[in-house]
């Protein structure tokens, strides 16, 4: 009967190893002779079908090979029983276990996972403090030992890093972020194992940094001014005043108020008004008599959650336009006359009376000039400035018991507005050289 020289033999094969490569060369001896001592070898029915499928047994030598592909992680272990047998009758067969221990090589790369809320994309607020985590990432490797042993790295100069604890590693937040600046990162992260040589395999995806409201809208100039003409149109358009803000969606949105105020002791809103797009209009007829100018507050906020605020400064200058007509305040006027006397023997020159005029108007609009228009020009002549009408000639004997003359005050307006008054002067009898004394003027 045939014997093995050992009832177990241990041998290690490497994972992968090509078809045909020897496991083992068994020998049972047989010290009978003819059939008798002819020994046929077989692996007997328990063996699994995948180590069947993986090894095969020459029938007559013992020897046997690997037959498929033998992978570490699968099994590490074979364990095949073997039978030895010789064709004499009522022979014996004799059995032995061959353990075969399946060598890891470093086939395997390492595998990546991503853990975070949105497997897509990974979300980071743009207030994310430092070492806020963001996602958990999973590094796995088939391979036994050192083939197994992993190490992550995150390529390139982000504001992120890895922190690697035993079995998982965490993506977290490793500078500022700022949306307005930079919305998108693409991240790669690199794992080795510890092969020989060593495997390696990457795994890129993006991180959006998303928007808080941390901009308030500002202004594109901190102060406006308009010119306006006064008598303007109410609702006329005056001025648009422009705000931007840098963040998204609501938090980005800007809307304008007037702040309020007040303009001559009444709400600055009965004077302007502002709509959505910062176009400020009129509210009333601008009057520059009343009004010179005017300033008040714009805000622009943001839609966001609390809002955001800022001002901006407008001044609205109200224009004169020539609106006012002189108005006659000296000599006082009944019915727009007047009536004085001069002495009869009065000499040239003599002081007959001052015009005065107001006009509410600025600049040439309110410069006032005097002249007489029409009745007895011959006699008398009025100062264009200071108004003082004086005669120009004595009064002889022929003279006319009186004079009349009309005087008109205009301003200097693009079109000119005018009073006029309508004097009479009546000659009296002489007065005392005193008197005369005093009216007299001299040249």
């Amino acid at each position: 009967m045939p014997v093995f020289d050992e009832p177990v033999y241990t041998v290690n094969v490497l994972e992968n190893s090509p078809i045909n490569t020897l496991v083992i060369d068994l020998n049972a001896t047989d010290p009978d002779e003819g059939t008798n001592g002819e020994v046929v070898y077989s692996f007997i029915n328990f063996v699994s079908n995948l180590t069947k499928q993986m090894f095969k047994i020459d029938p007559k030598t013992g020897v046997i090979t690997v037959n498929g592909v033998l992978d570490h992680e699968e099994l590490h272990i074979h364990e095949i029983d073997v039978q030895a047998k010789d064709l004499g009758p009522n022979s014996i067969p004799a059995h032995c276990k061959v353990i075969v221990n399946v060598i890891d090589i470093n086939d395997n790369a390492p595998e990546i996972k991503l853990l975070s809320e949105n497997s897509e994309m990974v979300e980071v607020s743009e207030n994310a403090p430092l070492g806020y985590v963001i996602a958990l990432v999973r590094v796995s490797d088939n391979d036994s030992g050192a083939n197994g042993k992993v190490q992550c790295r995150l390529q390139g100069n982000v504001p992120f890093r890895l922190n690697e604890f035993e079995s998982f590693s965490t993506l977290l937040v490793d500078g500022r972020l700022d949306r307005e600046q930079r919305d998108m990162y693409n991240l790669t992260i690199l794992a080795e194992d510890s092969g020989y040589p060593p495997l390696r395999s990457s795994k890129s995806f993006a991180v959006k940094v998303t928007d808080e409201n941390d901009n308030p809208p500002y202004f594109t100039k901190p102060h406006y001014q308009a010119m306006v003409l006064e008598n303007n149109v109410p609702g006329a358009f005056l001025l648009a005043v422009s705000a931007r803000d840098p963040d998204l969606g609501m938090n980005g949105t800007v809307s304008y108020e007037i702040i309020k105020s007040e303009v001559r002791g009444m709400s600055v809103e009965s004077y302007v008004t502002v709509n959505s797009n910062g176009e400020i209009y009129g509210v009333r007829a601008f009057n520059h008599e009343d009004t010179r100018t005017f300033e008040f507050k714009v805000s622009a906020k943001d839609g966001g959650d609390p809002p955001l605020t800022s001002n901006a400064t407008v001044r609205i200058v109200v224009l004169d336009v020539n609106d006012n007509t002189p108005v006659m305040t000296t000599p006082p006027l009944v019915n727009g006359t007047a009536e004085v006397s001069i002495p009869k023997n009065a000499g040239v020159g003599y002081l007959v009376t001052q015009i005065k005029a107001d006009d509410y108007d600025e600049g040439e609009n309110g410069r006032l000039t005097y002249s007489i228009s029409e009745g007895d020009m011959a006699y008398f002549e009025i100062d264009q400035i200071n108004g003082e009408v004086r005669t120009t000639k004595t009064f002889g004997e022929n003279a006319k018991p009186s004079y009349q003359i009309t005087v008109v005050a205009h301003d200097h307006g693009q079109t000119s507005l005018s009073a006029s008054a309508y004097i009479v002067i009546y000659l009296s009898p002489d007065l005392n050289a005193q008197e005369l004394e005093h009216h007299h003027h001299h040249h």
